[in-house]
């Protein structure tokens, strides 16, 4: 039930009801934090992250304003919408916490074996044409995971929200790039525009010693394209093993060195034996 109801006031119909205002303001406070960690570089696009929120609910800045103006009147009701609204900041900042801590124990550590999943990150992935949402990157910094001759892939499934919106008018672009010890680079890369699966390998890596991986994708889109979702996500690390043939033909090289060693020091005695008998004779 509406404050403002149950004060015996009524709303304006201009007004935004207090639930409405509240998340509306959740998410301008969020965008606020997310602008004053931009470098200075890339302030001018402040605007844009408001408009994405305005966007989000549905309303205009106008409202937005017109609304806080009405409830200023009224402190107490004023007073309890925010009141919420630091709860529900408290309790997400302890999910963020937890969230966070998951991540870290999710990092890729050294994996034995000849493959192994090294994504870490959130196993699904939420997009939007909004240009504070329409991209998304994923690194794996160097550990003792990679070795010469690796080779990696990722894998993933792709869900485009409102697809009855013309597909030429909106696509998804992935990346999987690798860097070696060189400074060198190599990539492969993918464009899609319905909703499927998609896989991106990199098999030959020359033999270098490789320094980081990273995937890297970007939604390009209109604003009535609707969201995206990236999800299954897998990047697997597959090792290089030798061929059957040469460990055997190695292992039996190995296996033969013992067996001659032996067989000439049993011959050792017989050619003395043999050497003595003939000094005898000559003399």
């Amino acid at each position: 039930m509406l404050l403002l109801v149950a004060c015996g006031k009524q709303r304006p119909s201009h007004v935004l009801p207090p639930e409405q205002l509240e998340a509306i303001l959740y998410d301008y406070h969020l965008a606020q934090s997310m602008i004053s960690d931009l470098p200075s570089s890339e302030r001018y696009q402040k605007d844009l992250y408001f408009d994405y929120v305005y966007a989000k609910h549905g309303v205009t800045a106008a409202q937005v304003d017109s609304s806080l103006v009405y409830y200023a009147r009224y402190p107490k009701e004023l007073s309890a919408v925010y009141l919420r609204l630091a709860d529900k900041v408290e309790g997400n900042l302890k999910r963020i916490e937890q969230e966070d801590l998951l991540t870290i124990l999710r990092k890729p550590k050294a994996v034995e074996g000849d493959s192994a999943d090294l994504w870490y990150d959130s196993p699904l992935v939420q997009m939007s044409p909004s240009s504070i949402a329409n991209h998304f990157t994923t690194e794996v910094p160097y550990d003792t995971n990679f070795k010469s001759n690796d080779r990696l892939a990722w894998s993933g499934k792709t869900l485009f929200i409102h697809s009855d919106v013309d597909s030429l008018r909106r696509y998804l672009h992935l990346t999987l790039s690798v860097k070696y010890a060189n400074d060198s680079l190599t990539s492969v890369d993918t464009t899609l525009y319905t909703t499927g699966v998609f896989h991106l390998a990199i098999a030959d890596t020359a033999g270098y010693k490789l320094r980081s991986v990273w995937g890297n994708a970007y939604y390009k889109g209109t604003d009535g394209s609707g969201p995206l979702l990236i999800y299954d996500n897998h990047l697997m690390r597959y090792r290089h093993v030798a061929p059957a043939d040469s460990v055997v033909s190695d292992s039996l090289r190995v296996a033969a060195q013992p067996l001659e060693a032996a067989a000439d020091s049993s011959l050792q005695p017989t050619r003395k034996r043999f050497t003595k008998r003939a000094k005898q004779k000559q003399s």
